[in-house]
C-alpha cells in the first residue's frame, strides 16, 4: 500500500505515549487525522466528529473483528462476546442484560454501592495512608459487579487478580504477555467450572438468571455466557478503577477545584463528567472497516484497522473550544465520547457514572485532604485502558463512624 510519509507516530503500546498521550493526539488531529501505522497496520481517527462518526455508522465500522488490536481478527474457541457484534446479533444479546444497568436499577443499588465505598474507606481511615488502588479502588468496583453477577465474596480477589492481569502490555508490543493470558485462562477457567452448577439452578445473580434465559426459543450458549461473564467482570470493573484513581490523582494536582468539591459535594457527578473527557481510562476502542472511506485525503479500505481515538477526540478543540485541554470540573459539555455513541455506547455508563460519584462524595467527606505521593505512584500499562497500577496516599487519620 502507497501512503505519504507522517511527520508524526503513534503506538499506543509505547510506554512513553501513555506517560502524555496529549500531545501526540494533539499533533494528530493537526498533522495527519487520518493516520496509517505501517508497522502494526492500523488506521488512527482523532478529531472528535470522526470518532463520532465510526461509533454512529457501525455498518461501515464493525465491531465484529474485535474491539482491541491485540484481538482483531481471532475468533476465539472459549467465548463470544456481545461488544465484538454488530446489530441485529448484538442488540438481541443487549436486550437481555440492559435491563440490569439502567439508571433507575443503579439507583436502587445505590445504598449497597455506597456501603461498599465506605467499608474500605473506613478500613485505611486509622493508618492515615493508603494505597488508593490497592485498598479502595481496586476492590469496591470489582465487590459491585461480583454482587451484580452472584459471584461469591470468597472468589472476589481471584477474580480481580485475574482481570488486573489480562489488560498487562509490554512496552512497544501488541502482542499479549504471559501474564495477561494467564489470567485469560484464569478467568475462563473459573467461569467455566461455575457454568453447571448455573445450569442446575444453583447461585443468584445476573449470571444464573442467563443461564435459565430463552433467546429465540433456545437456551443461551456457553460460549455466550462465557462472554457475558468476561465482559462485566473486566468492563465492570477495569475501568472504573481506573477512572476513579485517575481522578484522585488530577485533583491532587488541581487543589483549587478539590477545594470546590470538598465545600460543595454535589460537584461530584460534574468531576465524573470532566474526568473521563479529559482524563478517560479508554483511550480507544476498535473498528474493521467493511468498505472503502476516503476521508483527510486518506484512502482506506475495506478489512482494514481503524482505532477510534477517544482519548483525542475528547480534547478536540473543534467541539470544546480553546480550553479542550483544560482540566475543568464546572465545565458543562453537552456531549463527549467516553462512553462511545449509539448501538454500541456503553451498557455500564450508568452504573460507571454512580460508582465515580459515591466515590468522590465518600472520599472527599471522609479522608479530603489526602496528598499524592507523585513520586512513588506506579503507571498501569496497557493499550486501550489507562490508569494506574499504584497510587500511594497520606492522610489525617479518623476512626470508623461510631467509634471512639
Amino acid at each position: 500500500m502507497q501512503v505519504r510519509a507522517e511527520t508524526v507516530t503513534y503506538n499506543p503500546y509505547a510506554f512513553d505515549v501513555h506517560d502524555d498521550p496529549y500531545a501526540t493526539y494533539r499533533r494528530l488531529r493537526d498533522e495527519a487525522p487520518a493516520y496509517w501505522n505501517p508497522d502494526l497496520e492500523f488506521w488512527a481517527l482523532s478529531r472528535f466528529d470522526d470518532v463520532l462518526e465510526g461509533f454512529r455508522d457501525f455498518e461501515t465500522y464493525s465491531s465484529a473483528g474485535g474491539v482491541a488490536l491485540e484481538q482483531r481478527g481471532r475468533v476465539n474457541p472459549d467465548f463470544a462476546q456481545m461488544i465484538e457484534m454488530d446489530p441485529p446479533e448484538h442488540t438481541v444479546l443487549r436486550k437481555l442484560v440492559s435491563r440490569v444497568f439502567t439508571g433507575r436499577s443503579v439507583l436502587r443499588m445505590e445504598d449497597k454501592i455506597r456501603s461498599i465505598v465506605r467499608g474500605y474507606i473506613e478500613s485505611v481511615g486509622p493508618a492515615g495512608e493508603c494505597d488508593l488502588v490497592a485498598d479502595i479502588t481496586g476492590p469496591f468496583p470489582m465487590d459491585v459487579i461480583a454482587a451484580v453477577l452472584g459471584v461469591p465474596e470468597s472468589d472476589r480477589s481471584e477474580l480481580r487478580r485475574n482481570a488486573d492481569s489480562i489488560l498487562i502490555r509490554h512496552d512497544g508490543v501488541m502482542e499479549m504477555p504471559k501474564e495477561a493470558l494467564d489470567g485469560m485462562f484464569g478467568l475462563l477457567e473459573y467461569f467455566i467450572d461455575d457454568l453447571p452448577r448455573r445450569r442446575a439452578g444453583e447461585g443468584e445473580g445476573l449470571i444464573s438468571e442467563l443461564a435459565g434465559v430463552d433467546v429465540d426459543g433456545r437456551a443461551l450458549t456457553d460460549k455466550e455466557l462465557l462472554g457475558f461473564c468476561v465482559l462485566f467482570v473486566i468492563a465492570g470493573h477495569e475501568t472504573t478503577t481506573k477512572m476513579v484513581a485517575n481522578a484522585i490523582d488530577l485533583l491532587s494536582r488541581h487543589p483549587d477545584q478539590r477545594a470546590m468539591l470538598v465545600e460543595d459535594l454535589s460537584l461530584a457527578s460534574a468531576v465524573v463528567e470532566e474526568v473521563v473527557r479529559f482524563h478517560n481510562s479508554t483511550q480507544y476502542m476498535l473498528r474493521t472497516l467493511t468498505r472503502d472511506v476516503d476521508l483527510h485525503g486518506r484512502h482506506l479500505r475495506s478489512g482494514e484497522s481503524v482505532l477510534l481515538l477517544i482519548g483525542a477526540a475528547n480534547h478536540d478543540e473543534r467541539e470544546f473550544g480553546p480550553t479542550a485541554e483544560v482540566f475543568d470540573i464546572t465545565r458543562r459539555p453537552e456531549r463527549h465520547l467516553a462512553f462511545g455513541h449509539g448501538a454500541h455506547f456503553c451498557l455500564g455508563a450508568a452504573l460507571a457514572r454512580a460508582e465515580g460519584r459515591i466515590a468522590m462524595e465518600e472520599i472527599h467527606r471522609w479522608i479530603p485532604d489526602y496528598r499524592v505521593d507523585h513520586d512513588r505512584k506506579v503507571r498501569f500499562h496497557s493499550g486501550n485502558v489507562t490508569g494506574w497500577s499504584s497510587l500511594p496516599i497520606t492522610f489525617t487519620p479518623s476512626q470508623p463512624e461510631g467509634q471512639p
